[in-house]
């Protein structure tokens, strides 16, 4: 598969070791071990015949009136530069109270109002680079990719598996979707070390699978 080679490449370049999760060993309709989740939301392992790597993804979602989608976070890793990569799905919805999904990747995670997080939409078509800073939301300026009303443009399908690498490195950020180096950004705002993790909203989230994290530095 033209991606997998493609990321396998990337991921060759020595460094330090990498941590590697597909979640087929973790009982389902629960966190896997290794892995929190800060708002104590809706997250847990299930089975799915789609999975890259089968049988089993992780799955989040947000709850009825959620003001906060949920995080998931790998606690094993903290570090302030490194390769993060993950297969994710948002599922197609059935009726109207099912639009609104969407997935996300975290980084230099510190607590609740202090992080980077990538954000996917396939209602908005889009892709947005925010900086969560003192619980402030910020959307980070990029350079490349076609640009939206907010973020880059990017045709997310619902229901289909997409694959993501963020590197970042002290303030440059690039973002790798699929086989294409989609975008870069400059920022300083968030320069300490912290976790990575997964994001999801909706009432029907996001699924996720092949989540991989390489610390270096």
């Amino acid at each position: 598969m033209r991606i997998g080679i493609v990321l396998a490449a990337a991921f060759s370049i020595a460094g330090f070791s990498a941590e590697n999760v597909n979640y087929d060993q973790a009982r389902q309709g629960q966190l896997p071990p290794g892995w929190s989740a800060p708002e104590a939301k809706e997250w847990g392992v299930r089975s799915d015949k789609t999975a890259p790597s089968r049988p089993n993804v992780l799955e989040g979602a947000s709850g009825a009136g959620d003001s906060i989608p949920p995080l998931a976070l790998f606690d094993k890793v903290v570090c302030r530069d490194g390769d993060l990569s993950v297969k994710f799905r948002i599922p197609v919805g059935q009726t109207g109270t099912q639009r609104g999904n969407a997935a996300g990747v975290v980084w230099r995670y510190h607590d609740p109002n202090n992080y980077y997080l990538l954000e996917f939409s396939a209602d908005e078509k889009n892709i947005v680079l925010r900086r969560v800073r003192n619980g402030v939301t910020e959307v980070v300026t990029t350079t490349g990719g076609k640009p939206s009303s907010v973020g880059v443009a990017e045709d997310i399908k619902a229901g289909q598996w997409h694959v993501v690498k963020v590197v970042f490195r002290g303030p440059k950020i690039q973002v790798f979707f699929g086989n294409r180096n989609l975008f870069t950004a400059q920022d300083s705002g968030n320069m300490a070390p912290g976790k990575t993790g997964l994001w999801a909203k909706g009432p029907s989230g996001a699924a996720f699978d092949d989540f991989r994290i390489e610390k270096k530095g």
